[in-house]
């Protein structure tokens, strides 16, 4: 094993065109525990409402609603419908009720209980009004479709899909990406149409669309949008990579509305390329800045016909540990840059540049991206990390470590191994020499366990608590067999899919996510929890949905497939019972991260910073 560490730079980080390079050790560590001993710079600043949902079971009407980080410890509720109080004894074992035998489209609303009383001064909730099945459907608009230059027609699907605040009301809105049935893999040729971003509210009402425009190539390494509070005033925007063309909510043109960069292949190589901040209430341009890296010579990346040079990925860090910074990066089979932007009173400022294409680093730092990242705080300093495959980036620009493995198709970091101080970074291998699956510390890159090599690209990989028989984490992959234990031990059958998981049931462990069903494992097999009837999953052979998050009601986590026509987005929420109280997922810093970066390249499930087992 290699481990590449410098020195941490003893200078003040100032400018904005400052390009840093090198290493930094780090601060030890701090074991990560529930949502409620989290300090508060581990929290994000949304202001969520009580996210009180009513869904129509068998059994009657299941209600299920947030529990706060704002909540003082023992507080318990009290369940309405219409005016009547419906519990015998205020719920404090979990935030979720079964009006068992209630009608149909029933109203209800949820009152907090502190010291046995009804809380006035803490976050109730607006009637909620029970639905006619276990989802709810957001209406979505599908675009035109169109013909490319050489006569091809194409037609549009919902692919990835995003949440924020945007209109500071509480409540998530869901920020879409439309693409073309002609989207494309950076290694195929051919024109592409356009790519197209929406926002809706959970109605079906359309604030804004944005056109991308003909000099953004469609598919999944090209367009990875973030939407976040970035600028502190409640409300999320939305920012992503845009172009000459690109038509914000308003209409309004980015740069030369008649400029045509496509080459003869439908790439995209030539012409200035931008990051733009975009109002999340209209979709309004607010803030456009040249992107970095800049393409320069595309046949330095690696290859001559634009493959290598438009791999795109970004994410969400709080770097200062105050308020959160845009990440924008390039590039991760041989050079690897990454950029940090600050959206503050308006304007966009570029905190530092990483680089790996530098004397400074040396080539230990070449290539050791994955297909996606994932944003941490790895030191336990209150300030976030970039974990970039086989390397991590500390929250000053400077590289932390990398470990010489190479690039991978999946990656995992979150507490992993409760029982070791830390989280840790799991990984599969695309390089059949390498280790086929390893697990690491993801604060030093030090290798716990690993696998060996399968002489193969190892192209799937999971690591979560799916077994409640063995303690922490289990990991597995598409080229191994077995499915290992916290400390690398075989424990038996895998997993029949290695895809994303979700927490579902009422239990401590993540269920099986995959196309459009959710498995429970079993030892001796996998069971069918639920199978969705009338969605598609996205992004073909990787069969991801829209997105995975705890958008709606208690801890466990929603699913959002779009509908087989394209017509509305399907949100799934579970209707099992738990008794295990935890604050919504999305107070937890990293996992709000996670969420924010999941639509980035190869989907990646997100993870929180603690082990809820």
């Amino acid at each position: 094993m290699h481990i590449a560490a410098l020195p941490r730079k003893a200078v003040a980080l100032a400018a904005t065109t400052l390009l840093l390079l090198g290493g930094a050790t780090s601060v030890a560590a701090a074991e990560s525990g529930p949502l409620a001993a989290v300090a508060p710079s581990a929290r994000t600043t949304e202001d969520l409402d009580r996210g009180l949902i009513a869904l129509r079971t068998s059994r009657g009407n299941f209600l299920s609603w947030r529990l706060l980080a704002s909540d003082p410890a023992g507080v318990a509720f009290n369940v309405y419908r219409g005016s009547v109080k419906i519990n015998a004894a205020p719920i404090a074992a979990g935030t979720n009720y079964t009006d068992a035998g209630a009608p149909a489209g029933a109203s209800y609303t949820v009152r907090p209980v502190v010291d046995g009383a009804e809380a006035v001064t803490l976050a109730a909730e607006e009637p909620s009004v029970g639905l006619l099945a276990a989802y709810q459907d957001v209406p979505i608009q599908i675009p035109s479709g169109g013909t490319t230059p050489d006569g091809v027609a194409y037609t549009y699907s919902a692919n990835d899909a995003s949440v924020g605040d945007l209109d500071g009301d509480g409540q998530y809105e869901i920020v879409l990406k439309w693409d073309p049935s002609n989207a494309k893999d950076n290694s195929q040729s051919g024109y592409t149409g356009n790519v197209f971003i929406d926002a809706y509210k959970l109605n079906g009402t359309r604030l804004w669309r944005i056109d991308l425009g003909r000099n953004i190539r469609a598919g999944a390494h090209y367009t990875q949008f973030q939407v976040f509070d970035y600028d502190g005033d409640g409300r999320a925007e939305v920012a992503m990579k845009t172009a000459d063309g690109t038509k914000d909510g308003a209409g309004v043109v980015i740069g030369s509305s008649s400029a045509d960069y496509r080459n003869s292949s439908g790439y995209i190589l030539s012409g200035p390329e931008f990051l733009t901040v975009f109002n999340g209430q209209t979709g309004r341009a607010m803030a456009t800045a040249d992107y970095v890296p800049a393409r320069g010579t595309v046949s330095s990346w690696g290859d001559s016909y634009g493959n290598r040079v438009d791999r795109f990925l970004a994410g969400t860090a709080y770097l200062n540990g105050s308020y959160p910074s845009i990440i924008m990066a390039r590039g991760y089979y041989t050079r690897s840059v990454i950029a940090a932007w600050d959206f503050r009173n308006g304007t966009l400022t570029r905190k530092w540049t990483f680089d790996s294409n530098s004397s400074t680093n040396g080539s230990a730092w070449a290539g050791q991206g994955n297909h996606q990242l994932s944003i941490a705080d790895v030191d336990a300093d209150g300030r976030d990390e970039i974990l970039y495959g086989a390397m991590a980036v500390d929250d000053n620009g400077y590289g932390l470590w990398t470990t010489g493995r190479g690039h991978g198709d999946a990656y995992h970091v979150s507490d992993l191994i409760p029982s070791r101080s830390g989280q840790e970074v799991f990984k599969v291998s695309e390089d059949g020499s390498k280790p086929a699956m390893w697990m690491a510390d993801a604060r030093t890159g030090a290798l716990i366990w690993s696998t060996a090599s399968c002489g193969c690209d190892n192209g799937r990989g999971v690591s979560a608590d799916v077994y409640a028989g063995s303690a922490g984490a289990e990991s597995w992959s598409s080229a191994v067999d077995g499915l290992r234990s916290a400390s690398g031990a075989n424990l038996g059958r895998k997993p029949s899919s290695t895809n994303f998981v979700i927490w579902w049931d009422g239990d401590a462990q993540r269920e099986l996510l995959d196309q459009t069903r959710i498995d429970k494992y079993g030892t001796g097999a996998d069971t069918r929890l639920l199978t969705a009837s009338g969605v598609h999953s996205n992004n073909g052979t990787k069969a991801t949905p829209s997105l995975q998050a705890d958008i709606l009601g208690d801890w466990r986590e929603e699913v959002i497939w779009p509908t087989t026509n394209n017509t509305a987005l399907r949100i799934y929420s579970t209707t099992d019972s738990t008794s295990i109280s935890r604050a919504s997922l999305m107070q937890d810093r990293q996992y709000r991260e996670a969420v924010a970066w999941q639509n980035t390249a190869y989907n990646q499930p997100p993870h929180p910073s603690f082990a809820i087992g």
